[in-house]
C-alpha cells in the first residue's frame, strides 16, 4: 500500500544492535489486512541465527554498554521521554499502520496510542527512583547491611498479536526504565508497529546500540529466544498451552531464568437486579466485543439475575446488533474483523459447537459478516449451561455466553472460584455489600465495578491459575525487572 512506502517494512531488514540489518533467512512472511485479507507487507521469517545475533547484541549492551554501566537513571528517563515524544509526533502514521494491520477501528487505536505514550512517560518516572534499604548494625556488631536493586539483565519478550503497540509498551517501558536490555518478538500476524517503533527509537539517538532489538517470525525463533542461555528473563503473552511450554522450557535450560506469563481468560460478569438495564447492556457488549473479542480479559461469561433475565435479554440483543461493522479506518466503525483465517475458522467452529451442543440458544449473530476478510457478526448465546464448551473455553472472538439465570450471588462466586482462569471479572450493581463480597471473594487479578476494560498505567494487570503469573503495568511491573542484592559490610575493618 502506498501509505507504507516510506516505512521500514522490508522482506530482508530487521533491527539489531542499533541498525537495520539483513536477516540471514530467505524465508518471508506475508502480513495481511484482516479487513480484506489482502497482503500489505512482506517481512523476514527470522532464524535462530538472527536471534542469536540479537541476544548477543543485548548481552553486550547490558554488560559492557553505557545503558546500565554509565547512564544514570535520569539519563534513561530522558531517553524514554524523548521516545514518548517521537511516538506522539508520529502517532498518525502509527495509528494507520496499527488499524490496517490489526483490523481495529481507528477510534480504538487512537485510545491505545494515548495509553502507549502515557506508559512510556509513566515508567520514565521510575527510572531515577530505584531504591534499596539500609539495615543498621545489630547487637553491638560492627556489621551493617544494605540492599541495592539492579536490573535483571537481558529480557526476551514474546508478544501477542492482539495489541501490538500497547502490549509492547506494557513490556518494554518498565524493562528499559529498570536498565534492562531487550530482544522483542512481536506476534507474526502484526509485526508492523513493532518495526516502526524500532525506527522511532533509533531516530531519537538516545538509546545505545543493542538496548532494543527485534526479531520476527513464529515458533522457531520464539523457541530459540526462550532457550537462549544469555537471556535472563522471559516475558510472554499468549495462549495457555504455549505459556505452559514456555515455562517448562525456561526451567529445562542450562540457566534457569525468571519468567512472567500473561495467558488466557474466560472472564465472568455479573448483572444484579438493581442496575440500569440499558446502560449495563451496552457496557456488557462493549466488554465482550471490544477488539472483536480478541481480548484475554474479555467479558465472555455473563451471569444475569433471574428477576431481570427476561427483561435484560432484548436490551443485550439490541446493544449487540447496534454495533457498526465497517471499514476500520472510518471514525464510526465500532467493531473490526478477526485477525486471520485461522482465528476466523476457529471462532466459527465454536459457534457451530454452541449451536449443535444443545446446551445454549442463539440470541443474535452467529454468521460471517460483510462478505470479505475475516468478519463475524457479534454473537450472543443465552440460557447457556455453565459447563458448555462455549462457556468454559476461551474462544477469542465476538462471542458472549449468557449463562442460565442465577438467584444467589454466593452461588455464582462458588462456581467462579473453580474457573480455571483468574484474569478478570466484572460486577454491575448498586449494592455495596454485593460489590464488596464479589471483589473480596473472587480470585481474579482485575475486577471492574460498573465498568469494564478500563486500565491504568499505575495499576497492575495479571491473573491467577491458568491466566498466568507476574504483573504488567504499575510499580509491580517495574519491580519485576529488578533484582535485589544484599551487601554486608564490616565497618570496623
Amino acid at each position: 500500500m502506498a501509505s507504507f512506502s516510506k516505512l521500514p517494512f522490508d522482506e530482508k531488514l530487521i533491527y539489531i544492535n542499533g541498525r537495520w540489518t539483513e536477516s540471514s533467512t530467505t524465508q518471508t512472511c506475508n502480513v495481511e489486512n484482516p479487513d480484506t485479507a489482502d497482503v500489505i507487507a512482506v517481512v523476514p521469517e527470522c532464524t535462530a541465527e538472527d536471534l542469536d545475533r540479537a541476544v548477543h547484541a543485548a548481552y553486550t549492551a547490558f554488560h559492557d554498554g553505557p545503558w546500565v554501566n554509565e547512564f544514570s537513571g535520569a539519563q534513561r528517563r530522558d531517553a524514554m521521554l524523548a521516545l514518548a515524544d517521537a511516538i506522539e509526533k508520529s502517532r498518525g502514521e502509527i495509528e494507520l499502520i496499527e488499524s490496517i494491520n490489526t483490523g481495529k477501528p481507528i477510534t480504538d487505536v487512537r485510545g491505545e496510542l494515548d495509553d502507549t505514550i502515557d506508559l512510556f512517560r509513566h515508567f520514565a518516572g521510575y527510572a531515577d527512583k530505584v531504591e534499596g534499604r539500609h539495615i543498621a548494625a545489630q547487637n553491638n556488631s560492627s556489621l551493617e547491611g544494605y540492599t541495592v536493586k539492579v536490573p535483571v539483565g537481558v529480557v526476551g519478550f514474546i508478544n501477542a498479536f492482539n495489541y501490538p503497540i500497547c502490549l509492547l509498551a506494557w513490556k518494554v517501558a518498565p524493562a528499559l526504565a529498570a536498565g534492562c536490555t531487550v530482544v522483542f518478538k512481536p506476534g507474526p500476524q502484526t509485526p508492523l508497529t513493532t518495526q516502526y517503533f524500532a525506527h522511532l527509537l533509533d531516530s531519537t539517538n538516545k538509546f545505545p546500540p543493542g538496548v532494543f532489538n527485534v526479531v520476527l517470525g513464529g515458533v522457531t525463533v520464539g523457541q530459540a529466544l526462550v532457550d537462549h542461555d544469555l537471556v535472563d528473563k522471559i516475558g510472554f503473552t499468549g495462549s495457555v498451552a504455549t505459556g505452559k511450554h514456555v515455562i517448562r522450557s525456561t526451567a529445562s535450560t542450562r540457566n534457569v531464568r525468571s519468567t512472567s506469563v500473561e495467558l488466557g481468560g474466560k472472564s465472568p460478569g455479573v448483572v444484579m437486579p438493581d442496575v440500569d438495564l440499558d446502560k449495563t447492556a451496552k457496557l456488557v457488549v462493549s466488554g465482550c466485543m471490544s477488539n472483536a473479542g480478541m481480548n484475554c480479559n474479555a467479558l465472555t461469561r455473563l451471569w444475569v439475575h433471574r428477576s431481570i433475565y427476561d427483561d435484560f435479554m432484548p436490551r443485550l440483543k439490541a446493544a449487540a446488533e447496534s454495533l457498526k461493522l465497517d471499514t476500520p479506518q472510518q471514525d464510526d466503525t465500532e467493531m473490526g474483523p478477526l485477525i486471520d483465517r485461522r482465528q476466523y475458522e476457529r471462532v466459527l467452529e465454536y459457534i457451530r459447537i454452541g449451536k449443535e451442543e444443545d446446551k445454549a440458544s442463539v440470541l443474535t449473530g452467529g454468521e460471517p459478516a460483510l462478505g470479505r476478510g475475516y468478519w463475524i457478526q457479534p454473537t450472543l448465546f443465552y440460557n447457556v449451561d455453565p459447563k458448555a464448551r462455549i462457556a468454559t473455553e476461551e474462544i477469542f472472538g465476538p462471542v458472549l455466553s449468557v449463562l442460565q439465570p442465577f438467584d444467589s450471588l454466593d452461588e455464582v462466586i462458588e462456581i467462579e472460584r473453580k474457573n480455571e482462569f483468574g484474569l478478570a471479572a466484572g460486577i454491575f450493581s448498586r449494592n455495596h455489600q454485593d460489590i464488596a463480597k464479589f471483589t473480596r471473594k473472587l480470585r481474579s487479578g482485575t475486577i471492574w465495578v460498573n465498568n469494564y476494560n478500563t486500565l491504568y498505567s499505575y495499576l497492575p494487570f495479571g491473573g491467577f491459575r491458568n491466566s498466568g503469573f507476574g504483573r504488567e503495568l504499575g510499580y509491580e511491573s517495574f519491580d519485576g525487572y529488578l533484582a535485589p542484592k544484599a551487601i554486608i559490610d564490616d565497618i570496623s575493618f
